[in-house]
């Protein structure tokens, strides 16, 4: 047994099977020969593969790997198994009374907007406040039928990602709106603020998606193995040398619009992890006021050092990036009737608006002018 950096635990085996057997069964194979792990499935060690829980010779490898070879070594994160076979109960889920602001509640659903910076559910990562915390207290119920740990979650945001979420509250509306999203009968638009333009006002981005082959908490479209990733986008207005986009997303893989806007060089403002150095570089401009070639345009937006201050604390002290689920549409499990959900953009960005001016189509505007005037306009939404 081996302790990662963070205290994790890992055990290893040596490989002594046939050449070409495939990572996932050999795994499978050796955990069930510990008591603890006798019935484990092999649909859960290829979870935990493709979560970067296990290594051959400390890389991390495809699901269905059929290179294996006597002698490698394979090291498996036990206590990343034992969170997917043992979830933290609903009852140990203590709830939390968080503000939510809530759109819509029936028997069957309700749809809330999940602020920045707030958890959907505890993980071995995450052990701070969640929106099931705050959706227990404020609706008791909720379906187990996504895992006991996952209360009512049919769907998910990233943390840091404000906007609409539906919730189930009872198990029969779970799997349809399961089902819904599965079958892409769900519409999903959201908005982005990006460091730059992209290289076109609108477009396609039709790139499949996997996990990265380094970096196992990101995701890339560089590989050969990714699951299809449709993301459409338009340009909606230009905030000084900053550009919001309205995007509409067909399918719903991990971190898809961040990873599709960083394939066309469009940085989320404050996603470090997706936009690192274009957002490491605005944030040092708006500090020291330096500018080095193509920041020209920066300087020209934020002459005064007031006013590019009064910017950065604005990004630093939210808690999460400028992505925004604005609009949802689904079908009431219920009833059929198609449902319509929307929610401006969070307050700060409002306030950011203010300190960059805006433009449309070329001309000059006001900064106050009204927000909701940039909910996109797509067909059905």
């Amino acid at each position: 047994m081996r302790v990662d950096s963070i205290g994790r635990e890992w055990q290893g085996f040596d490989y002594e099977g046939t050449k070409g057997e495939r990572a996932d069964i050999a795994v499978t194979v050796w955990l069930r020969a510990m008591p603890e792990f006798a019935e484990v499935s092999r649909s859960r060690v290829q979870s935990l593969i493709e979560d970067g829980g296990v290594l051959c010779d400390g890389k991390h490898i495809p699901r269905g790997q059929r290179n294996l070879q006597p002698g490698m070594h394979i090291d498996v994160h036990i206590a990343a198994l034992r969170e997917l076979l043992n979830p933290v109960p609903t009852e140990q889920i203590e709830p939390l009374d968080i503000p939510l602001t809530i759109l819509h509640a029936d028997e069957h659903i309700a749809v809330v907007v999940k602020p920045a910076g707030l958890t959907v559910h505890p993980s071995e990562t995450e052990s701070g406040p969640t929106l099931t915390a705050a959706l227990l207290h404020h609706f008791g119920t909720l379906s187990d039928a996504g895992g006991a740990d996952r209360p009512g979650i049919v769907h998910r945001l990233d943390k840091e990602t404000s906007g609409v979420m539906v919730v189930a509250r009872s198990n029969t509306a779970h799997m349809s709106l399961s089902r819904q999203f599965a079958d892409r009968i769900t519409e999903k638009e959201y908005q982005a603020l990006v460091i730059d333009p992209p290289p076109e006002p609108a477009g396609i981005i039709d790139l499949p998606i996997e996990r990265h082959p380094r970096s196992r908490q990101k995701m890339w479209t560089g590989g050969r193995r990714g699951r299809s990733a449709h993301t459409e986008f338009r340009t909606a207005e230009h905030w000084g040398p900053l550009t919001l986009l309205d995007i509409v997303i067909h399918t719903g893989r991990t971190h898809q619009i961040r990873v599709h806007l960083q394939s066309i060089g469009c940085a989320i403002v404050n996603d470090e992890k997706y936009g690192t150095g274009r957002v490491t570089t605005l944030l040092r401009f708006l500090e020291t006021g330096i500018e080095r070639g193509s920041l020209r345009a920066w300087s020209n937006a934020w002459p005064e050092r007031e006013q590019r201050l009064q910017l950065l604390a604005l990004l630093r002290d939210y808690p999460g990036f400028f992505l925004h689920a604005r609009r949802l549409s689904f079908l009431h499990p219920a009833t059929g009737e198609r449902l319509r959900f929307e929610t401006p953009v969070p307050e700060v960005w409002q306030a950011v608006h203010g300190l960059t001016g805006r433009r449309s189509d070329g001309e000059p505007g006001s900064p106050d002018e009204d927000m909701d005037e940039l909910a996109p306009q797509y067909p059905g939404g």
